[in-house]
């Protein structure tokens, strides 16, 4: 594991396997770069994958002060460069991590090979901004142990616990969140309206939709594809935390749609 000082931030990452593009995967709400390590022995074989922590997650530093999705894009920006890849890279987000790739993308369309978006969390109704807003309020008062279990119970169902030691562990490093970190990731969260702009969005991108997602469904989920120019869709059977729930199958997604396009980058050149 490393740790970079960018302008405002200190962010853990780890940079590993021999592919020779660079892939990026940006972890979800109340996660960290662990979130994919089942993913690693299929995606470094063809990949240089890029995982870190966002600012106030994992291991990386925990500010004191509200930030957006927009800081969030800037710290992907910024390492990026200090570590040398400033050329084209592919991007996978999970959930909130889809809307830091797309926000990204939709800034430095060029630096961008393709995006795969698992179950994008790219905008949020008003109805769930409350919700949001009440999670990050009692997180702070009463740490992580008071959310827990209320949380995993949409994003992580018994249907995907399939496998006891996967779901005790991720939930021992939810447990171990920030709760003030976790907590502006929740506003973060609750500020982003990326809809209308996917239109504009004129990259490859595959949309992953898990069919035991509460809370991004596969029809909400298939009516964003539909926004984007140039998507592929499909759904796998996984809940909310994909690269957790359903890492092969995840992965295998990965690897083709994104061997699939840099290939034809590489034939444009």
């Amino acid at each position: 594991m490393n740790w970079i000082d960018l302008e405002q931030v200190t962010l853990r990452y780890t940079l590993s396997g021999s592919g020779p593009v660079p892939l990026v995967l940006i972890h979800e709400l109340g996660g960290s770069l662990e979130s994919f390590d089942a993913l690693m022995p299929c995606l470094e074989r063809d990949f240089r994958v890029l995982r870190y922590d966002q600012r106030g997650a994992g291991w990386s530093e925990k500010p004191r002060k509200p930030f957006t999705i927009a800081d969030h894009a800037r710290d992907l920006r910024q390492l990026l460069d200090a570590l040398g890849l400033a050329g084209p890279v592919c991007l996978a987000g999970v959930a909130a991590g889809a809307a830091i790739a797309v926000v990204h993308a939709l800034n430095d369309p060029a630096a961008v090979h393709g995006l795969a978006l698992c179950s994008p969390a790219l905008t949020v109704a008003e109805d769930r901004v409350r919700y949001l807003v009440d999670r990050s309020e009692r997180a702070m008062r009463e740490g992580m142990a008071a959310i827990v279990d209320a949380s995993l119970a949409r994003s992580f169902p018994s249907v995907v616990r399939g496998d006891p030691a996967a779901y005790t562990a991720y939930r021992a490093r939810f447990l171990a969140s920030d709760p003030v970190g976790y907590a502006y990731a929740n506003m973060a969260l609750a500020d982003v309206r990326l809809d209308a702009q996917l239109r504009g969005l004129d990259l490859p991108c595959l949309v992953l939709a898990g069919t035991h997602d509460l809370l991004r469904p596969p029809e909400a989920v298939s009516a964003l594809s539909a926004q984007l120019p140039r998507a592929i869709y499909a759904e796998i059977d996984s809940g909310h935390i994909m690269p957790v729930q359903a890492s092969e199958a995840m992965a295998t997604h990965l690897r083709h749609f994104f061997a699939s396009v840099t290939r034809d980058a590489l034939m444009r050149a």
